[in-house]
């Protein structure tokens, strides 16, 4: 039997560090790469407030001239017999994957992990999924190599659930759903009041969401429970990037029954360090942004259409900014998969992948 070239270590040591975090720079070119530097440092000294209550174990392969080939990130939680692989990078050799997997697979297997599932960089707060193929990507877009699913299927992994995002034109005059402009009015005869955010005042936005995505969220793969104070750290950078005129919040009695929260496309910049230049780029696309992204959704379970409405609103914003739209990583089935589904430009297909151990 063959031994391998490749030998796979736990990340201990600061070069180590270092490695692992330039490791993604070798695989992607300059438009391609969504790495966030800042939160993966973070994560590997353990000050994220997602880092608490997780035992993380950040594994690096090398071949025999000590180049790095591959590198992943297992998280383990206590409570929860599935162990999470995420920060997956490799070159495209079966076997650096397998051994990368296979250890992590070991380690999980020791730890009383029953499940291994990825991609998942921590938890759902962060990025999971893997993009199906290799598009440029949109802000907050899973990007990975189109062969990272080909090699994960040959360690044994398959398909546990699948995403999709819709990618829609300018909204013109036709772009238009009866259904959806008759849920808008119904919502407003029922005393919803719509506003967006002011940016003076996010944490108090912030706050009357956190209970409803918290809910809206609770049941998808990889969610972990955070604090309010966590989650209030996690999203009050995006007060520097949104555009609040395509942040739509729906109250009734007033209490937050729903949200939507539209980003301009800001591509990978926001990924890349915080330069004058950079800050430029930034300021220039979120005045004029061509294209916007639906993050973020959540509506309560009783408020039956005003999701639907949301949509509209969007829609009638889009159109008078002149600006097209993608509604990102949609769980298959969820009903916000089916809004103005006969105007879907084109589609881009996710997965998340498992394997019993």
């Amino acid at each position: 039997m063959k031994l391998s070239e490749i030998t796979v270590s736990i990340v201990k040591k600061n070069e180590d560090k270092e490695l692992f975090l330039r490791f993604p720079s070798k695989v992607y070119d300059d438009k391609h790469i969504m790495q966030d530097k800042v939160f993966e440092r973070e994560v590997l000294e353990s000050t994220n407030v997602l880092c608490k209550g997780v035992d993380i174990i950040p594994l690096i392969a090398k071949n025999k001239k000590e180049e790095v080939t591959g590198r992943c990130l297992l998280s383990l939680y206590k409570d929860d017999d599935t162990a999470y692989i995420g920060f997956f990078e490799s070159v495209n050799k079966e076997e650096v994957a397998n051994e990368l997997l296979n250890t992590a697979q070991n380690l999980a297997k020791d730890a009383g992990k029953k499940k291994l599932l990825g991609p998942i960089d921590l938890s759902f707060w962060a990025r999971y999924r893997f993009c199906t193929e290799e598009g440029l990507p949109y802000i907050g877009e899973p990007a990975n190599r189109d062969f990272y699913i080909g090699l994960w299927e040959k360690f044994g992994f398959s398909v546990a659930e699948e995403y999709s995002s819709n990618f829609f034109d300018i909204p013109d005059e036709d772009f238009e759903s009866e259904k959806a402009k008759m849920r808008l009015e119904e919502v407003k005869k029922e005393g919803y009041f719509f506003c967006h955010p002011n940016v003076d005042n996010f944490e108090k936005y912030l706050k009357d969401i956190y209970p409803v995505l918290m809910e809206g969220y609770k049941d998808f793969f990889g969610f972990k429970n955070i604090s309010e104070q966590d989650f209030i750290k996690l999203y009050s950078p995006l007060k520097m990037v949104i555009d609040t005129d395509v942040v739509f919040l729906a109250y009734k009695e007033n209490r937050l029954k729903g949200f939507l929260i539209c980003l301009p496309d800001y591509g990978n910049l926001l990924c890349k360090p915080g330069t004058p230049e950079l800050l430029l780029n930034v300021m220039s696309v979120k005045s004029k942004a061509k294209r916007y992204v639906l993050l973020y959704m959540g509506v309560e379970k009783d408020c039956l259409g005003l999701g639907s409405a949301l949509s509209q609103m969007v829609v009638d914003k889009l159109r008078e900014k002149k600006a097209s739209g993608i509604s990102a990583l949609i769980h298959t089935g969820k009903a916000t998969g089916g809004y103005f589904k006969d105007k879907i430009k084109t589609q881009r297909k996710y997965v998340l992948l498992e394997k019993m151990i």
